[in-house]
């Protein structure tokens, strides 16, 4: 059911709110860690999917950034070897796997009902990749393989200057 209450679109009571914060507060208070050091970025991410379990949190990309201590931009810049680390490298492969099993439970939570799949479309799109593709595919029904340039040059000769323009469109 929709919130009605524009003026406070949360949906958690005061109670509820401040229960999380307090939760989510914890990992805003962890200590910095040395993001040069791939070891203590990969122990970080381990704490903080600990913690999440623990605590009764849904883990996300910004949960997981602020864990780090990054941005969610560097995580991205990390994972496609943009920065500290090259593609396929051990810094790269970390952010990979720790998005992979924050996509994985979350796939798995909308199948069960639990998130809103609008949620995971949104969170696939823009945090892991995901996107909505059509392929198109154009086959030629007079491939020019069989006939000389000079044919085609005749047959380019013999072109309208002007050719009308055809409005009408169908697909076979």
């Amino acid at each position: 059911m929709a919130n009605k209450d524009l003026a406070n679109p949360i949906k958690s009571s005061p109670a509820e709110l401040s229960a999380k914060m307090k939760k989510l507060k914890v990992v805003y208070d962890w200590p910095s860690i040395d993001i040069n050091s791939d070891q203590e970025v990969k122990d970080r991410i381990k704490l903080y999917f600990d913690y999440s379990m623990e605590a009764g949190l849904r883990p996300n990309v910004e949960g997981l950034a602020l864990a780090v201590g990054v941005s969610r931009s560097t995580l991205w810049d990390w994972e496609v070897g943009r920065s500290r680390a090259e593609l396929g490298s051990s810094r790269s492969d970390i952010i990979k796997k720790a998005k992979d099993y924050i996509s994985y439970l979350m796939s798995d939570s909308v199948m069960e009902g639990k998130i809103n799949p609008i949620t995971w479309i949104f969170y696939a799109k823009n945090y892991f990749g995901m996107a909505d593709t059509q392929t198109i595919e154009i086959n030629a029904k007079q491939p020019l393989d069989d006939i000389s340039m000079d044919e085609i040059q005749e047959r380019v000769k013999k072109l309208p200057k002007n050719p009308p323009v055809d409005a009408e469109y169908t697909e076979e």
